[in-house]
């Protein structure tokens, strides 16, 4: 009972972050004014960032995890340090579109995150390996799932029924000319992403591990026939 106890509370902690974020989103979509006319903007460029985050996921995951024997120290954090510029630049081109360093600012902060990892050496076992792998796999199918469907489906406005530039959101394009529906995507994303850690169970990451495992002996073995 306690280790279930323990184990709920873990779970918890995880998918607070997420369930903070999602709901922010929702009280947005619903009250966009009543915290402050910008946030609309503030919570279309998490998305964004949450977007490169999303994409730079594995190739960072990789050089932090990766066996320090195979792959020395100063050779990840070189490589991180340049991955780290490329993506700093996108970051920088959505800072200067908001006029806002808060892009710059967050992904700086992720990176470092990175860095202090692999400076510390800290190394994970291949159980968090394969769960921090899933959970990455699964962060892109939540976000392309959310950011598709509210595009493509009717979304309703609840409280957003001005043009996005109102709410402080520059240039063109779907999420500008209908801020719901980027507001309803991270709703969706962040939604996902928090049910999934508190519910989430440690036989879910093993069949994924096996089904991966398999799927590369099947693709290896109709390659050399």
């Amino acid at each position: 009972m306690d280790d279930d106890r323990f184990g709920f509370l873990r779970r918890l902690v995880a998918a607070a972050p997420d369930a903070a974020l999602a709901a922010l989103f929702l009280w947005c979509w619903i009250e966009p004014l009543a915290w402050r006319k910008t946030l609309v903007a503030e919570l279309m460029l998490v998305m964004l960032v949450e977007f490169l985050v999303v994409h730079s996921g594995p190739f960072f995951g990789m050089l932090v995890m990766g066996d320090t024997v195979t792959t020395e120290r100063a050779t990840r954090l070189k490589i991180l340090l340049g991955l780290g510029a490329i993506y700093l630049l996108f970051a920088g081109g959505m800072s200067a579109a908001f006029e806002s360093w808060g892009p710059v600012l967050l992904f700086a902060w992720l990176i470092g995150a990175k860095l202090v990892a692999i400076l510390a050496g800290r190394g994970m076992a291949v159980r968090e390996q394969t769960r921090q792998m899933a959970l990455w796999a699964l962060s892109v199918l939540f976000y392309l799932g959310a950011v598709f469907a509210t595009v493509m489906l009717p979304v309703p406005k609840l409280g957003l029924v001005r043009h996005g530039h109102f709410y402080g959101i520059p240039g063109s394009g779907e999420w500008v000319s209908h801020p719901n529906t980027v507001v309803a995507a991270g709703f969706l994303y962040f939604g996902a992403l928090a049910l999934v850690k508190l519910l989430e169970n440690p036989t879910w990451w093993s069949k994924w591990a096996a089904a991966q495992a398999t799927h590369s002996r099947k693709s290896s073995s109709a390659a050399s026939r």
